[in-house]
């Protein structure tokens, strides 16, 4: 290796930590590192040796950062561009490493986020009672709470926002279960990779029918439980509810 790309790799993961270390404080400064998050992207889309050259751990944990960053604002659709190239680059692994279940949860991840904006819309015009600061259902409150009045309408079940957003959470869910299994085989199980296929799960229920939906409950219910277990990981709040 020679010593640009030292420098190159050493850039991106100062970058990389700097991104984190916000994401972390849950700091409202997130949107001022957008354009150093894009000019690490370019730099890897120019110089692709660059993530062929780390470690698989750093390699995901790069493209993890980057993802969180891109939908810090999910309801609004995210930032798509950072958000497509993180998913273009975990489905690259998986070509490689179909079983990696890191890449699986990214994957999963990126469906999920491309849910979010779906799902926000189906709240607003189901004039859910749950609302942020500026009269829009917050994130969470969509999370956890069951659409009530929306699942028990056949036509609105049927509707395109309904059936949208259960293409998104479909794939969401196929990829969190496959992670989770690998993840349990090979001991690399997390708290959070639980959570997310309880959420996911979550999600999938409140958008189907009835008849339908106790199956995603159920599965998210366990997830929970065994998420529970996990000394020293909390589940967010809403998924406590």
């Amino acid at each position: 290796m020679d010593q640009q790309t030292n420098q190159e790799i050493a850039t991106v993961e100062e970058a990389i930590s700097q991104i984190q270390r916000t994401l972390d404080s849950q700091s409202q400064d997130w949107r001022s590192y957008l354009p150093r998050a894009r000019a690490i992207i370019a730099l890897l889309e120019n110089t692709p040796i660059i993530l062929e050259l780390l470690d698989m751990e750093r390699r995901t944990s790069t493209l993890a950062t980057l993802q969180q960053l891109s939908y810090q604002d999910p309801d609004n659709g995210g930032e798509r561009d950072i958000a497509r190239w993180c998913e273009r680059q975990w489905a690259t692994i998986l070509q490689a490493h179909p079983n990696n279940a890191r890449a699986l949860q990214g994957l999963g991840q990126a469906w999920l986020f491309k849910s979010e904006e779906t799902l926000a819309r189906i709240y607003r015009d189901t004039g859910s009672s749950s609302s942020d600061a500026n009269g829009s259902p917050s994130a969470s409150t969509r999370r956890s709470q069951t659409i009530r009045n929306s699942t028990q309408d056949n036509a609105r079940v049927a509707s395109a926002d309904y059936v949208q957003a259960r293409d998104l959470l479909r794939p969401a869910i196929e990829s969190f279960d496959r992670a989770i299994e690998i993840a349990d085989s090979d001991g690399s199980l997390t708290g959070k990779l639980l959570s997310l296929g309880a959420e996911t799960n979550l999600n999938f229920g409140n958008v189907s029918h009835p008849r339908l939906n106790e199956g995603y409950y159920q599965k998210a219910l366990r997830y929970l439980q065994r998420a529970n277990s996990f000394e020293g990981f909390e589940l967010e709040n809403h998924l406590q509810q």
